[in-house]
């Protein structure tokens, strides 16, 4: 199995490096720093696994997906996050991601999601399955609040993350929360989707 392994941060790409080193299944193990970089190593290589950390860097894995399965439509892709609540769970399910891990969970957590997936089959790990399935059996307001409302009014007008954290005087994590809570109220995987549903229910104003 060659695994392609997509984050920002050099300490998660060792360890993981180091860890899959271990499975005597892994054939090769690359890196990617950034989806400049993911993009050109998928230019010239093929890989049968992708994980991918959601925020990674400047971009949303969520957003990225489809981008990076028409480059390489038969590898898997696994989210690979530090983030479990339920929000971000749903969108990256919507999103496409094949199976989801957590940056907490152990070594056989991780050896079963690449061999699950490799077997054209979804994986969740345990940690995030109980999150889902909490979710699942919840009622979810469907209304969007006063500042999510904004949020997508800014989004339609094409304001980046930056830029709309900057003029609401919040941070860009806090942005990032606020969109992916809409996502999973409008049930969309991507900010196109967002903006369509938004425009066609007259939720914003054009």
């Amino acid at each position: 199995m060659r695994i392609l392994v997509a984050d920002d941060h050099f300490l998660v790409l060792d360890g993981l490096e180091v860890l899959l080193s271990t499975f005597s299944f892994v054939e090769k193990t690359e890196r990617a720093l950034n989806f400049i970089g993911l993009k050109k190593i998928l230019e010239n290589e093929s890989f049968d696994v992708l994980l991918l950390d959601i925020h990674f860097g400047k971009d949303d894995g969520r957003e990225i997906i489809q981008e990076i399965k028409s480059l390489m439509p038969d590898m898997k892709i696994i989210a690979l996050t530090s983030h479990s609540d339920s929000v971000t769970i749903k969108s990256s399910i919507n999103a496409g991601f094949d199976g989801y891990l957590l940056k907490i969970d152990g070594r056989e957590d991780i050896e079963k999601a690449l061999k699950t997936v490799m077997n054209n089959e979804k994986y969740f790990s345990p940690k995030t399955q109980q999150v889902f399935f909490e979710t699942q059996t919840s009622s979810f307001k469907a209304d969007l609040t006063d500042r999510e409302r904004e949020i997508l009014q800014l989004i339609v007008q094409e304001k980046t993350t930056k830029e709309i954290a900057e003029e609401l005087f919040l941070s860009e994590k806090t942005i990032e929360t606020h969109r992916g809570n809409i996502m999973l109220k409008l049930d969309v995987r991507n900010i196109a989707g967002m903006v369509k549903k938004a425009i066609m229910q007259g939720m914003v104003k054009i």
